[in-house]
C-alpha cells in the first residue's frame, strides 16, 4: 500500500493534500465533502498515516512502518476518529463525545508527529455539539489537525465550514471504477459501477446483495405514489421502523433513489442518452419525464436537499419522508401512477 497509487481516483485531491504535506503547509482544518463511498474517510485515514509515516517510501505513507500500521488498524493514540457510537440509538456525534476529543486533543501527543481528528459524518453533530468544537476547530493545539468529513457540506453550520479548507472528492469515472471492480472479481462490474454513481465503496456494498434491496426500496416507493396517499403515509411508517441506525439509513437510501429517479427523469427530459441508473423502469421515467421536466424537477430536487437537512437535524424520519413524498405526488399528479404497477 505505498503511497496514494492505490487509490482510485482523487488525483487533484490528493494532489493538493500531498502536496501541502511535502511543504509543511497543512491546513489545520480540512472539510473532505463527496457522495457517499467515494472514499472520503479513506483519504482521511491514509493523510494520516502519511504524515506519521517513518518508512522510506518516495511517497508517503509506506504502509508498513509501525504508525502506519497503527493507523490502518485504527489503534493509534493519536489518530482519533470522532463518530456516532456505536452502541446507542441514536445516530449523532453528542456534545459529550465532542468535549472529550477536545480534552483530548489538549494533551501532548504521544508519539506522532500531527494528531489527526477525523469527524465522520461531520453532519452527525447538532448544532450544540458543533459549536462544543468550534473554538478547537478555529485554533486547534498544535500539531493536531482535524478532517471533517461530510456528504451534505450544507447540513453543517456555516461556521463550522468556514473554519475548514474545503477539498471536493468527485465521482470515480465509471470505467475506472469497473477495471477496479473487475480486478476484484466482482460479478457485472460495468453495470455495478453505473449504478455506484462513481462510488468505490457504494459499488462493494452493491456487490454484496443490497442492489436488490435498493430496488425493492425503490419500487415500494413507487407503489406508494401510485396509491392513496393513506398508502404513502403508511408506507413511511414501515421504511422509518427500528432503531435511529438503521432507519437513518434506509432514509438516506430513499432520498439516494429519488435523487437517481429525477436524474433519469432529467435525461429523458432533456433529450440525453446517458444510460439510466433505472433502465429497468423505462416507462416510469417517461411518464416523470413528461410530468417534471424542467421545472418539476427543479422543486422536486429542492424538496429532497430539505429532507436531507431535516435528517440531519434529526427530525423525524417519517415527518420528513411524508413531506417529501407528498411534494413527489403533487408535482408527478397523474404520472405517479405510472409507478403502481
Amino acid at each position: 500500500m505505498p503511497g496514494t497509487t492505490d487509490l482510485l481516483g482523487h488525483r487533484e485531491a490528493l494532489a493538493l493534500l500531498w502536496g501541502a504535506l511535502q511543504r509543511g503547509a497543512l491546513h489545520h482544518a480540512y472539510l473532505f465533502e463527496g457522495p457517499q463511498g467515494v472514499g472520503k474517510r479513506t483519504v482521511a485515514v491514509r493523510l494520516a498515516m502519511a504524515a506519521n509515516c517513518t518508512g522510506a517510501a518516495e511517497v508517503p505513507p509506506c504502509g508498513v512502518c509501525g504508525p502506519c500500521k497503527q493507523i490502518a488498524a485504527g489503534h493509534h493514540p493519536d489518530v482519533i476518529v470522532l463518530e456516532p457510537e456505536a452502541d446507542k440509538a441514536t445516530a449523532i456525534i453528542s456534545v459529550s463525545q465532542v468535549r472529550e476529543v477536545v480534552r483530548l486533543a489538549g494533551y501532548h501527543r504521544y508519539n506522532a508527529r500531527r494528531r489527526f481528528v477525523i469527524v465522520d459524518p461531520a453532519e452527525a453533530m447538532p448544532p450544540s455539539a458543533a459549536n462544543a468544537l468550534l473554538k478547537t476547530l478555529e485554533e486547534p493545539p498544535e500539531g493536531t489537525g482535524f478532517v471533517l468529513v461530510a456528504t451534505h457540506a450544507s447540513a453543517l453550520l456555516s461556521t463550522i465550514v468556514s473554519r475548514c479548507q474545503r477539498v471536493r472528492l468527485h465521482a470515480v469515472p465509471d470505467d475506472d471504477l469497473a477495471t477496479w471492480l473487475q480486478e476484484r472479481g466482482v460479478e457485472d462490474p460495468a453495470g455495478l459501477a453505473c449504478a455506484a454513481l462513481g462510488c468505490p465503496g457504494r459499488a462493494l456494498a452493491l456487490s454484496e446483495g443490497s442492489l436488490a434491496e435498493r430496488r425493492a426500496l425503490r419500487d415500494g416507493l413507487l407503489a406508494a405514489l401510485g396509491g392513496r396517499l393513506g398508502g404513502v403515509f403508511s408506507w413511511s411508517v414501515e421504511v422509518t421502523k427500528g432503531d435511529a441506525r438503521t432507519w437513518r439509513a434506509r432514509a438516506e437510501e430513499v432520498l439516494d433513489l429519488v435523487d437517481e429517479l429525477l436524474r433519469d427523469a432529467t435525461i429523458r427530459g432533456a433529450g440525453g442518452t446517458a444510460p439510466l441508473l433505472n433502465a429497468d423502469r423505462a416507462q416510469v421515467i417517461d411518464a416523470w419525464a413528461a410530468a417534471l421536466w424542467p421545472d418539476g424537477v427543479t422543486r422536486c430536487a429542492e424538496a429532497v436537499v430539505e429532507a436531507r437537512l431535516e435528517l440531519a437535524r434529526n427530525v423525524s424520519g417519517k415527518n420528513l419522508l411524508d413531506a417529501l413524498v407528498a411534494t413527489l405526488a403533487t408535482e408527478l399528479g397523474s404520472a405517479r401512477k405510472a409507478g403502481a404497477q
